[in-house]
């Protein structure tokens, strides 16, 4: 048996007996209530809300078409007079990037907001990059994508160096197309040439914190704007951005609404690199037990199936921040080197 568990809108399959299905239900509605109580609302929820209402708006023109057809072609005046009548699709054709981080309310609600037709939905995603638990098949929610799709294989952000490297990051594990196929990258390819990743191990996190100054210290040629450092946490984030200052290496942190300032080599957890793309990438702290987490990493014997979901997340993770490197990316770890770095390592 599988008991489904809701954040509390969203559905993750989590294995279950009847008895632990129970409780799970129970600690569901609780979490609930608390929000109602609080007058607060989670992400999902107000997506499904959202979609909720769109559907129901869309629900409305239908019955006023329906009657319409049943009346020869004629209005009801009555139906004219109310607001149904006045309802039209709000969009025609509507465009999603980063269709792969969707999460379904968000779906059902733009499926709901424009008209069904051939081109009514224009989508460009990519799998391996998703780093949000947002697993979808879109037929099921009504996005008919089925032989009608295309792809891309030609990066012009990155060089082919450091877009093989990246592509190695991946290797090992199977990708969605969003439609309950699988996807690969196969002649995935860059125009741009360049020099390979460089690799840096230390002994510790200090050291490898201080190895990242040093480098940075001897790039006179660029703006430290085009300069990005991605660690695993944001403890880490701090710590790097002292040590630069120490250096006297000018930082700013990477938040929720992009740089906190305009000056200084950006830092950032991976989540916030997302979207963005520098001259000259490190990648820092890409060591075993922090990339992926020793908690994924202890899930294998626990849940198999979310040990799975979660190492192809942080595998997604490393290769999103591996991608946004222009001209050069530097790879810091310390102790043990991140499993996922077997491909590069293997290689160097």
């Amino acid at each position: 048996m599988s008991a489904q568990f809701r954040d509390p809108w969203e559905a993750v399959t989590l294995p279950a007996t009847r008895d632990q299905a129970v409780p799970i239900w129970q600690l569901t509605e609780r979490f609930a209530q608390r929000l109602d109580g609080l007058g607060r609302q989670t992400w999902a929820q107000v997506a499904e809300r959202a979609a909720r209402l769109e559907i129901e708006r869309e629900q409305r023109m239908e019955a006023v078409e329906r009657q319409r057809e049943e009346a020869g072609g004629l209005d009801n005046i009555h139906l004219q007079d109310s607001s149904a009548g006045r309802l039209r699709p709000r969009y025609r054709h509507i465009v999603v990037d980063e269709a792969q981080d969707l999460q379904p309310g968000h779906w059902k609600m733009l499926r709901a907001m424009v008209r069904r037709d051939r081109n009514d939905i224009f989508l460009v995603g990519d799998t391996h990059q998703r780093i949000y638990s947002s697993q979808v098949t879109l037929g099921s929610l009504g996005v008919n994508i089925r032989g009608r799709s295309s792809k891309l294989s030609l990066s012009y952000r990155t060089t082919r160096q450091i877009l093989g490297s990246a592509l190695g990051v991946l290797s090992g594990e199977a990708f969605d197309d969003l439609d309950g196929n699988e996807e690969n990258l196969a002649g995935y390819r860059s125009v741009l040439s360049g020099g390979l990743p460089a690799l840096h191990q230390h002994v510790g996190w200090e050291a490898e914190r201080e190895g990242i100054a040093e480098l940075i210290a001897g790039w006179d040629d660029i703006p430290l704007e085009q300069i990005g450092v991605c660690v695993p946490t944001n403890v880490m984030v701090t710590e790097t951005a002292n040590t630069l200052q120490q250096f006297s290496i000018r930082a700013t942190e990477i938040g929720p609404d992009g740089p906190r300032g305009d000056e200084g080599v950006h830092i950032g957890t991976m989540f916030r690199f997302k979207g963005l793309e520098y001259q000259r990438m490190i990648i820092a702290g890409a060591s075993q037990g922090l990339v992926p987490r020793s908690d994924i990493l202890r899930l294998r014997s626990a849940d198999a199936l979310r040990h799975r979901k979660e190492m192809q997340r942080a595998r997604s993770l490393l290769f999103v921040a591996a991608t946004r490197a222009r001209d050069s990316l530097d790879i810091f770890w310390h102790g043990t080197p991140s499993q996922f770095l077997q491909p590069l390592l293997s290689t160097a």
